[in-house]
């Protein structure tokens, strides 16, 4: 019964996306983005990461996740975690005890420190090199491990889905923290559309900026997702070169609606390089956004961390941006 509840509410969640379909299950492949949690694959303590390889559990695993996001993924399934790095309790507030050991950082965890902890499963990033390095080694020492990705809600809830298989069976955690997720989000989606309806996509120039420069953003990003979602047209989108090389004059000659712009590092620092790179130019306070109040710097908890179980806030407040109202 406890299997059944949790498949009911993945289908939940397929039927909540109802234009996106369930790779067959025997396939190993990286999943589009856009793909529904599959539902025939949930089996009581198997963990499917993102490339297809399936590992089962033992009842209470000792687990090691390498990546914050999925670190905390893990605990909103309700497991527990053996070994956290450093971003897991600086960037989320995940908190460190006796029972959980950190194991260096996420661009350089320590293996003596995670082979140390005999774990039956290690959590890694799909998209970072040194965990793709290892990936390798940790299939030669023989501990198993998953390689996760996560762009956007739907790979959020796919990621949820595989974890509370293990942790909650019952699905009180999935339905929490990923159904009504997912229905707040089609609610405002509908919304969105609603009220912009009849009227021109608004357009946006997504950037993310850094203490040493700027690039433009395209949809493998928390923001970039969610704006083509909402129905807003990223203008990255017709000139691929602005997401090599930010061209002024490109943006100039586009004059988008918004400018959205995620910080990366120091958000102070990244404002700093902005205004003596950027915004310093005389016809950057021209452009349309500059002068409606349209140029936003976004939340660094909603849009450069992955939001997990506040996806929806996610949405609603690039809703209320397209919308011209408060966020």
């Amino acid at each position: 019964m406890k299997l059944k509840s949790l498949t009911a509410l993945a289908l939940s969640t397929v039927l909540l996306f109802s234009g996106c379909a369930a790779p067959a299950q025997n396939e190993t492949t990286s999943e589009s983005s856009s793909a529904a949690p599959e539902t025939t694959a949930v089996s009581e303590r198997v963990i499917t990461d993102s490339y297809g390889t399936k590992t089962e559990l033992p009842d209470d695993p000792c687990v090691v996740s390498l990546y914050g996001s999925f670190a905390e993924c893990w605990l909103l399934s309700g497991g527990k975690l053996a070994g956290i790095t450093e971003d897991a309790v600086d960037e989320h507030g995940i908190e460190i005890d006796d029972d959980t050991a950190l194991v260096g950082t996420v661009m350089e965890p320590n293996l003596e420190s995670i082979a140390a902890l005999s774990p039956d499963y290690v959590i890694l990033s799909a998209d970072l090199p040194a965990h793709a390095e290892l990936d390798s080694a940790l299939t030669d020492m023989q501990i198993p491990h998953g390689c996760f990705h996560m762009d956007n809600v739907m790979d959020y809830a796919k990621i949820m889905l595989n974890f509370c298989a293990v942790n909650d069976p019952d699905g009180e955690k999935y339905d929490e923290n990923v159904t009504q997720v997912l229905k707040r989000i089609e609610s405002i989606k509908q919304e969105t559309a609603e009220k912009l309806s009849g009227q021109k996509a608004p357009t946006v120039l997504l950037l993310r900026a850094y203490s040493t420069g700027v690039k433009a953003k395209g949809e493998d990003t928390v923001a970039g997702a969610i704006l083509k979602e909402l129905g807003a047209h990223n203008i990255a989108d017709d000139n691929e070169s602005l997401l090599e090389d930010l061209s002024l004059e490109s943006v100039i000659e586009a004059d988008p609606d918004y400018i959205l712009v995620m910080t990366m590092g120091n958000e102070e620092n990244a404002k700093t390089y902005m205004a003596e790179n950027i915004e310093n130019n005389p016809a950057w306070s021209e452009l349309s956004a500059v002068k409606n109040g349209r140029y936003i710097y976004l939340p660094k908890d909603l849009f450069h961390y992955k939001p997990l179980n506040r996806w929806d806030e996610s949405y609603a407040y690039i809703a209320k941006l397209l919308l011209n109202e408060d966020a």
